[in-house]
């Protein structure tokens, strides 16, 4: 049912796929600058060199001469003998280049060039900057890749350097492959927080938010979002207001929670080429008696054009009709909502909030156990007729976050969980088995998290 899901298939190019296939060596490169050319320097293909991206020291520029007209690609290797390839370009006799990403920072990787006439040549091997100074790691202790969800290749997330919880700090967005190896990275400037990075509607680029509500208390003033392909930026939009949840509308819009538009808080539409905002709903005018509200998440419904909005000053979600901005249910610490079958499974301090595409509400929120506190799965049925929110599976993961979560199910039926100031995440089965846990160690604040497939889907377009 939900639209907004956190695996893409992104098949928009040749997706990066393993090859079996054998390679020799050579000796390193230099890891900030060229190659010192390739092994061999006769027949068709000639002068193999490489260099690391200015910014991104994890994506690598692979040059080549060939002496014929023919589709090439580049084939590289970092894990025992596993081969990947780029997608096929068609080059011209002469100089040509590719892009290489999905090379974790600080590894060696072989590569050589493959053209669709049999003939091949391999270039000295290369190295990939060191991780970038400050950047969280994280360590895998559960990998069950028979049970995972087999096209979550890689995950898009974000999280701030410092320990803390709820804190400023230095924000970083990355991506991460399975074994929880970096392949990219990139730095929020200025002390501003990042907590939503998340693939676009389209498919063919990144968005990341930039907030100041947090850091320079300026309500948001100054927050913007950033649409960005893997190796350039493209622009960024200025989103006032904006100090949590923000999604993108299938047209490309963007939808968030504004504390700069009145209201108390506003729920706000802007067009990536407008000046302005458009004002779609309002705490105090379109949801009474909901109190002094700001929102922690929001998700977009596209089959029914609504939207799932969570608050965290009243514990409550409310869904809100997008063409009329009319509040069409809640429930929670808001009067007159729907009430919770069982009683003990009412939310709280709920977040994360989606639809799944059974139409069933899923939630990250905070509970009690025999341990004290934790943070967990809850997933209901949605009883419009007699107004209550029926659970239907929940899941303790034994992980307490103070602060923050993201919730998806997968199309596998598992579920992501980003256990927020947890600084863990996993993927869990429908039975509760964990098949992959990744803890990055502390109370260090994790975003929003979405697997992506083929990362080559999010490089800039050749020309």
């Amino acid at each position: 049912m939900a639209r907004l899901v956190p695996v893409l298939v992104l098949l928009t190019r040749a997706a990066c796929a393993p090859v079996v296939d054998g390679g020799g060596g050579g000796s390193a490169g230099d890891g900030g600058s060229a190659g010192d050319g390739g092994a061999q320097e006769d027949g068709p293909i000639t002068d193999l060199d490489w260099r690391l991206h200015d910014t991104w020291g994890s994506l690598v520029y692979v040059s080549w001469n060939q002496d014929v007209d023919a589709e090439a690609t580049v084939r590289y290797s970092f894990d025992d003998d596993e081969w990947l390839e780029t997608p096929a370009i068609s080059a011209r006799a002469g100089t040509n280049e590719a892009l290489i990403v999905g090379i974790p920072y600080d590894t060696d990787a072989r590569w050589k060039v493959v053209l669709d006439t049999g003939d091949e040549a391999e270039g000295d091997p290369i190295t990939t900057a060191a991780v970038p100074d400050g950047l969280p790691l994280g360590t895998v202790d559960i990998a069950d890749a028979d049970r995972w969800l087999a096209s979550g290749r890689y995950l898009l997330t974000s999280i701030n350097e410092d320990n803390g919880g709820w804190t400023g700090g230095t924000y970083w967005t990355f991506i991460i492959d399975r074994q929880g190896r970096v392949v990219w990275a990139n730095e929020t400037p200025e002390h501003h927080w990042t907590l939503f990075a998340q693939v676009a509607q389209s498919g063919d680029h990144i968005l990341w938010d930039e907030a100041t509500y947090w850091s320079d208390w300026d309500g948001g003033a100054g927050s913007k979002v950033h649409r960005t392909w893997l190796d350039e930026e493209i622009d960024t939009i200025d989103t006032p207001g904006l100090h949590h949840a923000f999604v993108q509308l299938p047209n490309g819009n963007l939808v968030w929670g504004s504390q700069d538009h009145g209201g108390g808080e506003a729920l706000v539409e802007k067009a990536l080429d407008a000046s302005d905002e458009t004002v779609l709903w309002t705490c105090r005018d379109d949801w009474p008696r909901s109190g002094d509200c700001e929102s922690n998440g929001l998700f977009y419904n596209e089959p029914t054009d609504t939207f799932l909005y969570s608050f965290y000053t009243n514990d409550a979600i409310v869904e809100v009709d997008h063409a009329t901005g009319e509040s069409l249910w809640w429930a929670g610490g808001v009067r007159n909502g729907y009430s919770f079958d069982p009683d003990d499974s009412q939310y709280s301090w709920q977040h994360g909030i989606s639809y799944t595409d059974a139409g069933t509400l899923l939630v990250s929120t905070y509970a009690r156990n025999d341990s004290g506190s934790t943070t967990m799965l809850r997933e209901y049925e949605v009883d419009h007729d007699a107004g209550v929110l029926h659970q239907v599976w929940s899941y303790d993961p034994d992980i307490y976050a103070d602060t923050n979560g993201d919730a998806w199910r997968l199309d596998n039926g598992n579920t992501l969980h980003v256990v927020g100031s947890g600084s863990e995440l996993y993927e869990v089965t429908a039975d509760g088995d964990m098949v992959w846990h990744v803890d990055f160690h502390g109370t260090r604040l994790l975003g929003r998290g979405q697997y992506i497939e083929d990362l080559y889907a999010l490089v800039k377009p050749r020309e």
